[in-house]
């Protein structure tokens, strides 16, 4: 997916209409700048950098061949191919210029006819948050410094998300936040503990009892924040657990509470395992929880929790 520059069309309509204001038998030197202009720009619209042409393209690539032969014709040297000089009142030929109109207005009538059935949409701004930023920058929600210790594979789905939020897909865009807080804990978790779980215990409800049980050890030096905890539980048992169901929906407003809410608690975890880091880094040796050698990989290394071949799976016995 790619950002549309829906401004290229109004200039290539400028561009091509540049040559209509040329009268019969206008000077060539006067015709100079609108072929040339002209030329670059529906060149670069039949490669595809502004939108990939289907139905119009064949009278596209006529209109270029009839402009650059127009082009060639009174401003390049057969012999050297470069450019030549031209006399100031010499003239474009009216035939070549009536040809060229009439290739401008086929072109014209067949791009209306193809855009008129483009796939393109105009999505509105969801509560606080910009269409754009959502499509293309959700991830930047999250400070720099806090994106270090948030695992890409977080910051991918968070992406998906702000996509899906702001196309109005309001259950997936809750799908994809769950699944960058699921990749979030997952480091969160392995801050505090201090190693990786084992292979069955990688999900959301093990990491989250044992995170209330390390919340509630009084002789642990530095403990998950309850906070935290408590949000993760109502994500699980508002969210993640209704999902389930087939056919569970969730509405774009309530998506965009969602959205919210991820990025405060994915936030406050990142902040955590940014200190752990921290700390980790200052006291050789001395793990996060206290005593055990820290073991928590950089962010780009935390692997998503949910198996590759398990994508999307919120079944019943990992749903809690």
């Amino acid at each position: 997916m790619k950002q549309l520059n829906s401004y290229r069309f109004y200039e290539l309509g400028a561009k091509l209409h540049a040559l209509f204001g040329a009268e019969s038998g206008a000077r060539a030197t006067a015709l100079f700048a609108p072929l040339s202009e002209a030329q670059a720009l529906l060149d670069s619209f039949i490669k595809g950098d502004v939108i990939s042409l289907s139905t119009s393209k064949s009278d596209a690539v006529k209109l270029l061949n009839k402009i650059g032969a127009i082009f060639n014709r009174y401003f390049i040297d057969p012999a050297t191919r470069q450019l030549k000089a031209v006399e100031g009142e010499e003239r474009i030929d009216t035939h070549e210029l009536a040809m060229l109109h009439a290739l401008v207005e086929k072109f014209e009538h067949a791009l209306a006819a193809e855009l008129n059935r483009a796939p393109t949409y105009v999505a509105g701004k969801r509560g606080i948050y910009s269409t754009y930023d959502l499509a293309e920058n959700a991830e930047e929600i999250f400070s720099e410094s806090l994106r270090a210790a948030i695992p890409v594979a977080s910051q991918n789905e968070f992406t998906a998300a702000g996509r899906a939020l702001a196309y109005g897909l309001g259950t997936a865009a809750t799908m994809h936040v769950l699944r960058a807080v699921e990749a979030m804990l997952r480091g969160y978790y392995e801050n505090f503990a201090g190693a990786s779980p084992a292979k069955n215990e990688r999900n959301y409800a093990a990491y989250l009892k044992k995170l209330a049980a390390m919340a509630e050890e009084d002789d642990r030096a530095v403990r998950p924040d309850r906070r935290v905890v408590q949000m993760l539980a109502q994500l699980k048992d508002h969210y993640r657990n209704p999902l389930v169901a087939a056919d569970a929906t969730v509405s774009i407003d309530e998506a965009t509470q969602v959205f919210g809410m991820a990025s405060a608690i994915i936030s406050l975890m990142a902040e955590a395992v940014a200190a752990g880091r921290r700390s980790a880094g200052g006291s050789a040796g001395e793990g996060v929880g206290g005593g055990a050698s820290s073991s928590v990989p950089p962010a780009s290394a935390v692997p998503p929790m949910i198996d590759e071949d398990r994508l999307y799976d919120f079944r019943m016995k990992e749903a809690g």
